[in-house]
């Protein structure tokens, strides 16, 4: 008998994993990741000058914009913000997109993925259009995450971005298939046929850094809308290719130079969720290491911004390629998309206001042609040594220095705020997912009953979940 396939081997990992399986770490973190997914995706859609347009394009497709009726297993399910009634695949990419609308979202950095947006968003839509347990949907986001974590490390972060690509919307499609398959009831063979339509669908340039275009935000709601038409494709008898994975033609073929196929062999369930990391900041991941660095000696050492001569940044090669490169356009970003891959504009605003939030990445969007502002940024240079590029991915560290007119000030940061080893608390993912929700104009009342159901997520009954999660419409 021959060796069953990747995909063969990732269905049978998602389908057979059952609830006990999961350690209360695990559940505890679920429950902590879509609390924070919940606040991207109202915040996202209220705050995020995107969602016009991609709403809008998704109601012209949809024919009609649903009802606002609660979950009732009826093959619908609802886009959170609105509470609206839709097909799940649509569902599942309006959510998907809300939640990376804001660079705000979790990140998995040996992978170099934000696993939360596909596979939540398409594990919310599955669990509700088939009125799956709380415990279910637990357990479908953990397998969700297992496979797409695992994929991302597996295609190789450094050699898949070489080729152009966005593991995001990439091996995201194969997670967020994991999860949706798992809640679908599909049999092994049929998720892994619903893994060989994904051979077919998986996608995400990364061109969008050419003019800060919206792309990106789409990415993991496309991955989570392909993942719910692979699994009811497959659960209709249609027939994926095989070995879409490590195949002649499959996608390590077409999407890397240099596969790790090996990382596959043994998923165990539940770590890659615990190897995740939450944002303090809406901005990309590879910067956040600098930016403690960067507030920390700022504030230590009381550093007059109007002083600073120069700030050399040495992140990872791939954060040089998002954050610094080409460094005369990232220090003159156009738009809040720029903003979010500016290096420079990070160091900017954490040396001269020590707070590089959302409120205060909101308002600085208004002082992009300050001159002190471009004087900070002209200052800042990006690169990559070899302390920062010898232990990535499985270390997104960062070295800062800053030369002012007196003064030399240097730190090497491991470990950003929000990373396993450094995480945020539970009273720090509360905080963020409420200031997203009145952001929003989410009620007192609605936000604490969502803090509670995913609190205790893996023990709450169906219908709390249906009136607490997928109704958090404004």
């Amino acid at each position: 008998m021959s060796e069953p396939s990747i995909a063969a081997r990732l269905a049978a990992h998602a389908v057979e994993t059952t609830p006990a399986e999961l350690t209360p770490e695990v559940t505890d973190t679920i429950g902590k990741v879509t609390l924070d997914w919940l606040g991207l995706v109202v915040g996202g859609e209220a705050i995020a000058g995107s969602t016009e347009s991609v709403t809008a394009g998704m109601q012209a497709l949809t024919g009609d914009t649903g009802s606002s009726n609660g979950a009732t297993g009826d093959g619908r399910a609802t886009v959170l913000p609105t509470g609206e009634r839709v097909a799940p695949d649509r569902a599942a990419l309006l959510n998907g997109t809300y939640a990376h609308s804001l660079d705000f979202d979790d990140t998995h950095r040996s992978s170099s993925s934000h696993p939360a947006a596909p596979v939540i968003a398409a594990a919310m839509a599955a669990a509700e259009a088939t009125n799956s347990s709380a415990s279910e949907l637990t357990t479908a986001i953990a397998v969700g995450y297992d496979v797409a974590c695992r994929m991302g490390e597996a295609v190789n972060p450094d050699g898949h971005y070489g080729r152009g690509f966005h593991i995001t919307a990439t091996c995201g499609t194969f997670g967020a298939t994991a999860a949706a398959g798992r809640l679908w009831g599909v049999s092994v063979e049929e998720l892994t046929s619903a893994f060989g339509i994904n051979g077919s669908q998986v996608a995400g340039s990364l061109q969008f850094l050419e003019n800060g275009a919206w792309n990106k935000r789409l990415h993991p709601g496309l991955a989570a809308s392909r993942a719910i038409e692979a699994v009811s494709l497959a659960a209709s008898g249609f027939r994926g290719s095989e070995k879409p994975i490590e195949g002649t033609h499959g996608f390590f073929a077409g999407y890397t130079d240099d596969p790790i196929p090996s990382i596959l062999d043994d998923i165990q369930t539940g770590d890659a969720v615990l190897e995740t990391a939450l944002k303090p900041y809406p901005c990309c991941r590879y910067m956040h290491a600098a930016i403690d660095a960067l507030i920390e000696l700022a504030t230590t050492h009381n550093i007059d911004p109007a002083t600073v001569t120069a700030v050399s940044v040495d992140l990872p090669a791939a954060g040089v390629t998002l954050t610094g490169d080409p460094i005369d356009r990232k220090q003159r970003p156009q738009n809040f998309v720029d903003c979010q891959f500016s290096m420079p504009f990070a160091a900017a605003l954490a040396l001269s206001g020590r707070d590089v939030g959302l409120a205060a990445f909101r308002e600085a969007q208004s002082t992009l042609d300050s001159p002190s502002r471009k004087e900070l940024m002209d200052t800042v240079s990006v690169t990559t040594t070899d302390r920062t590029r010898s232990r990535f991915p499985e270390v997104w560290a960062a070295g800062v220095t800053i030369e002012t007119e007196t003064d030399s000030y240097e730190r090497f940061t491991e470990y950003a705020r929000g990373e396993p080893e450094n995480p945020l608390t539970w009273d720090e993912t509360v905080a963020k997912f409420e200031e997203l929700a009145t952001a929003a104009a989410i009620d007192r009342e609605t936000q604490q009953a969502a803090i509670t159901v995913c609190q205790e997520l893996s023990n709450s009954d169906r219908e709390t979940v249906t009136e607490s999660l997928y109704g958090i419409c404004r």
